[in-house]
């Protein structure tokens, strides 16, 4: 993950030093970023779907074992 986010911020910081400059702003450079957008997606999707629902699981854990059973335990 900070991977990609280091990947996003020097591609980013490149394009804002690109574009301060009169050359223009080509095809093959959008082309670049569409390829890098699209290659960060299949990796940074997969893993918030793994992330999440190891966050889900944790939570409904947490809420049987601790909440439900030691804060409304049934009498």
């Amino acid at each position: 993950m900070k991977a990609v986010i280091k990947m996003l911020t020097s591609t980013f910081s490149a394009l804002s030093i690109r574009w301060r400059k009169n050359d223009g702003f080509g095809l093959n450079e959008l082309l670049g970023i569409c390829a890098a957008l699209i290659l960060a997606s299949f990796i940074v999707i997969p893993g918030l779907r793994t992330f999440a629902s190891g966050v889900m699981g944790s939570l409904s854990d947490w809420w049987d074992n601790t909440v439900t059973a030691e804060l409304f335990p049934n009498s």
